[in-house]
């Protein structure tokens, strides 16, 4: 049967043992971070502003 730590033990010492795939790793975390915050920026964006009528009974809009 597999050994699943012994697996992720031997995956996470190559990566830390060369400095070439510890940067890959970094930075492909760094991207997916970065997408992720611009797609909530985006989704943001894109909802409709929400203004409570007794804050914005006389709000005229953008």
């Amino acid at each position: 049967m597999a050994d699943p730590l012994g697996t992720l033990g031997s995956i996470f010492s190559t990566i830390l043992g060369n400095p070439t795939y510890l940067l890959l790793t970094i930075s492909g975390f760094a991207l997916f971070a970065l997408l992720v915050v611009v797609h909530h920026i985006h989704k943001i964006h894109s909802e409709e502003i929400f203004v409570h009528q007794a804050w914005g009974a006389n709000w005229k809009g953008r």
